[in-house]
């Protein structure tokens, strides 16, 4: 039996397909072994695999289904973890809708729930804030104000942003002890982001773009990394594909790019940047399988020429460790 103890003085395993029985499997007088027998062929010895004391999982290590095979295999029923962080998401705009039915200048509320989404794969749970309209700037203060002191450790917001009329979460927030303060990177989509840090607490605020590609950058490019170093999990590092066609943009900006990830013949990564790169377009979202990072420094990147990539959701240290 497969996982059967060896009793003495047996030192030998030969699996039953590989013998016959004589005169015949219902009269088993006599073995007919028709191969070399090996001593300790078949045999597992105890500790072959994990030895006693020895390391399972190392601290900062992200817990995957292979390490609850290895607990449950091991005996192991409890470990010490880091709770994930709480994420209080608010969208915002008079123009975010809810509704299946919106008119004509409405929007429907997407980056809510996509963000909602990744909850199941990103490390955190998801609070939802609502819908702030454009001139609940001081309601927006008064919900600062009391979820600081709340279960919440990351306030998103999504839109009002930038540089509008109705972009108030700039001004509310510097109303705040901070400390440490952010706005505007040379990056593209997600330039206006936002990040602050509340003096003498606990709690971290970002202010995503409205745009849902612009939101979706941010979140993979700055808050991921932000939950990776406060539940003290290795960062991750990009890996490298080939450009599968020549792209350019402006030398100052760092262009966060949805591309379609494949594998030649040979086994090589090739990289294809989509069309439909702007902020708004959904479409080639969707088709993409990989974000490609074209950093600042370079305006033409040439065919075959190597590029950074990230995977779409969740770390690469998922793939690559």
């Amino acid at each position: 039996m497969t996982g059967a103890l060896i009793s003495k003085p047996f030192d030998t395993v030969i699996p039953i397909e590989q013998i016959k029985f004589y005169p015949s499997v219902k009269n088993k007088k006599y073995i007919l072994i028709n191969k070399k027998i090996n001593k300790n062929e078949y045999i597992r010895y105890l500790g072959s695999d994990y030895k006693k004391k020895e390391i399972v999982v190392k601290k900062g290590t992200l817990i995957k289904s292979s390490h609850i095979l290895a607990f449950k295999s091991l005996g192991i029923e409890k470990i010490d973890v880091k709770i994930k962080p709480n994420i209080l998401f608010f969208s915002t705009g008079n123009e975010i809708s809810d509704k299946k039915n919106i008119a004509d200048w409405q929007i429907r509320n997407s980056n809510t729930y996509y963000i909602k989404s990744l909850s199941n794969n990103f490390l955190f749970n998801f609070i939802d804030g609502g819908i702030l309209r454009d001139k609940d700037s001081n309601l927006f203060k008064k919900l600062i104000n009391k979820n600081i002191k709340s279960k919440a450790d990351i306030i998103i917001t999504s839109g009002a942003v930038s540089a509008g009329k109705f972009d108030f979460v700039p001004e509310v927030v510097k109303k705040f002890k901070l400390s440490n303060f952010f706005k505007d990177v040379a990056i593209r989509p997600g330039k206006p982001i936002l990040f602050a840090k509340f003096k003498n607490k606990e709690k971290s605020f970002f202010g995503l773009p409205g745009n849902p590609i612009s939101s979706a950058a941010c979140f993979r490019f700055f808050v991921y990394p932000y939950l990776l170093k406060i539940l003290n999990i290795k960062m991750e590092k990009p890996f490298k594909a080939r450009l599968k066609n020549k792209f350019k943009k402006k030398k100052d900006f760092t262009r966060f790019l949805k591309g379609k990830l494949t594998s030649t013949n040979n086994g090589n990564l090739e990289i294809e940047v989509l069309k439909g790169q702007e902020s708004f377009r959904i479409k080639s979202f969707v088709k993409s399988n990989v974000w490609g990072v074209f950093n600042a420094g370079q305006s033409t990147f040439k065919k075959g020429q190597l590029i950074d990539c990230y995977a779409q959701f969740g770390s690469n240290n998922n793939i690559f460790l």
